[in-house]
């Protein structure tokens, strides 16, 4: 799609909006597009979102330094620190999976020392990303220590990835479950995402 068309269609847009999300796909590998779009919508007095899976640390930073973002939305995929699980989760190999681990890790931390709002998503799906994982990501967002953090736990729908329709999904009261066993100390925002009862606020 044409840039034109894009800020075409936000200005026509303005009167009933109050801010552009940037979402993907990974909107980071479009650097230019996006950071073009962005300093558009904020030209506008519109507020900025973006969708992102950390990978593009560089580019969250450089749209923080000009003042481009007022929130981010950051998929962690499996904790952090398992570079092993994060490749398998993310279907790239362990090197890989290293870096992007590393990258996320990175935006996060961009994120909370520029104090903007952030939410932390992990979406979960049986054998691959589930209570234990939950549990650990959860410690290590609770200890950075960020009221504006929200983190919000989703429940993978297997009908609608290409590979593992034949996996039973969690049910809502299992990622409820997860969500409840988190005893934070920091966290201030606890929620959960089903398809049975859509979004609820735990904490």
């Amino acid at each position: 799609m044409d840039i034109k068309d894009m800020k075409s269609q936000i200005s026509r847009t303005k009167p009933f909006i109050s801010a552009v999300v940037f979402s993907g796909g990974e909107p980071t590998l479009q650097r230019d597009a996006l950071i073009d779009l962005a300093g558009f919508a904020r030209s506008g007095s519109l507020a900025v979102g973006l969708e992102t899976n950390g990978f593009g640390a560089d580019v969250v930073q450089e749209m923080l330094e000009k003042g481009l973002l007022d929130k981010v939305f950051l998929d962690l995929k499996a904790p952090l620190d398992n570079p092993k699980q994060y490749a398998i989760v993310t279907g790239i190999n362990v090197d890989a999976g290293s870096k992007a681990a590393e990258n996320t890790a990175s935006t996060l931390d961009k994120c909370i020392r520029a104090g903007i709002e952030l939410e932390v998503r992990t979406t979960v799906f049986r054998g691959l990303v589930g209570a234990e994982d939950v549990r650990k990501i959860s410690l290590y967002l609770d200890e950075c220590g960020n009221e504006n953090l929200t983190y919000a736990i989703q429940q993978g729908l297997p009908d609608n990835t290409l590979d593992m329709q034949d996996i039973e999904k969690f049910s809502r009261q299992e990622v409820l479950d997860m969500a409840t066993a988190i005893k934070p100390v920091n966290l201030k925002d606890i929620r959960i995402r089903t398809i049975e009862n859509g979004e609820e606020r735990i904490v």
